[in-house]
């Protein structure tokens, strides 16, 4: 028996510092005949490359103060990398991957709101009434490190963290294009619409702020040359119960296969992505209503006739979600199997356009994440599946028939 496993995987971990790096190797230098091309930077070397830092000063208006330390040094790196695929039907996309400053929580919005405030404040004049008068930059952080004798504050430390944030330590952003611009440096997107629409990969929702870039992240990764499946989750360790911020997130980008061979060729733009989020999406509209979120939907470059980044649908078995039922044990009837499905998208005006590749949606009830799948076992047609619960709560499942459906990527088979 010859079983056929035309597509490479991998699992690994690393910390967030070196997850980008680590996934663009597997993908661009490790994939032996399925590697896709790194485009941008010109080495894999550069990617997560230290870069220099910035200065942050604190006082925008002029004003100084000896008694507070107002400028800092910020160390970073450069995330940003595009890579390239030439897919089966000899047709060229680019996809972009970039990790951004990090959020703003509402403790860092509400430090930042109350040095905004301090800035102003009142005096009585003598006659019942009151001067409106203003303060510094430099006074008012005095006042929020407790170093004005006649007025008390805090909050300093925290203003400071809020103003020097580094990279995001919970999630990276992905864009997609079927042609770079004329420089060749950048996708062909403005970049007023790559800053309001772009698709964001999680494994985490909130983290302490002592947690820092070195968060490990598992990864688990199954490459072709027209698509990848990949899946990212946040290690557990650094959440506490319920344990309920740590996320798995899963991302497709790629192609699609034909439901039929007899099919209309679907090529100049077949091509698209959907990642999982811990936030729900901007729904940002450049290409009209319909754009889109490639959250959740699956975001292909374009329609049968051309209209760009247009949103598909996930189609595939399964019972109604309302189902009541307790399974314990997976189907008496085969060989406690359940029955996973191939996922058809379907988009609203042209519908069921293809599959995607080598992943897999069904009843993941009495199956823990990772657990093997086996389809035609002992036989040459024998395919096998590593199962996952998508937790980012924004995901492409939130718009199947059955959101608390899970997936199954294809993996190599596991010697007995």
């Amino acid at each position: 028996m010859a079983v056929t496993e035309d597509f490479y995987c991998i699992e690994g971990n690393t910390s967030v510092k070196n997850l980008m790096r680590s996934i663009i190797t597997e993908i661009t230098q490790n994939a032996g005949i399925y590697k896709w091309d790194l485009v941008i930077p010109d080495s894999i070397d550069k990617v997560g490359a230290a870069i220099d830092g910035s200065t942050i000063n604190l006082i925008a208006d002029g004003s100084s103060t000896d008694k507070v330390q107002t400028v800092f040094s910020t160390s970073n790196q450069d995330d940003t990398c595009i890579i390239k695929a030439t897919t089966s039907y000899g047709k060229t996309f680019y996809v972009k991957f970039s990790r951004e400053p990090m959020d703003l929580s509402l403790k860092d919005k509400q430090i930042i709101k109350k040095f905004q405030d301090l800035h102003s404040y009142s005096t009585p004049n003598g006659s019942g009434g009151y001067y409106n008068k203003t303060r510094t930059d430099a006074e008012v952080l005095e006042i929020m490190a407790g170093e004005n004798p006649d007025v008390s504050g805090s909050g300093y430390s925290d203003y400071v963290n809020a103003m020097t944030k580094g990279l995001a330590i919970n999630n990276i952003r992905i864009q997609i294009s079927d042609k770079l611009n004329a420089a060749g440096d950048d996708i062909s997107i403005p970049n007023d619409i790559q800053k309001s629409y772009n698709y964001r990969l999680a494994w985490y929702r909130n983290l302490q702020s002592e947690i820092k870039d070195f968060l490990p992240v598992e990864y688990w990764i199954t490459v072709t040359k027209d698509s990848i499946n990949l899946v990212l989750r946040g290690d557990p360790s650094a959440d506490v119960s319920p344990y309920n911020n740590y996320l798995t997130g899963y991302c497709y980008i790629g192609a699609l296969k034909p439901i039929e061979d007899s099919a209309y060729t679907d090529d100049e733009y077949n091509f698209g992505i959907t990642v999982s989020s811990d936030v729900e999406p901007g729904y940002s509209n450049p290409y009209g209503q319909r754009t889109a979120t490639g959250i959740t939907d699956v975001c292909m470059i374009a329609n049968k006739i051309g209209m760009p980044y247009q949103p598909h649908y996930p189609g595939f078995y399964s019972t109604n979600m309302f189902m009541d039922k307790c399974n314990v044990e997976g189907s008496r009837w085969d060989h406690k199997k359940h029955q996973f499905s191939p996922i058809t998208l379907v988009h609203p005006i042209d519908m069921e356009r293809g599959n995607m590749i080598n992943v897999l949606a069904g009843d993941g009830s009495n199956i823990n994440d990772e657990d093997m799948l086996t389809y035609m076992r002992d036989t040459d047609s024998e395919e096998n599946y590593k199962k996952f619960r998508i937790t980012a709560p924004f995901n492409f499942l939130n718009n199947s028939v059955n959101p608390n459906s899970s997936i199954a990527i294809r993996w190599k088979k596991v010697a007995e």
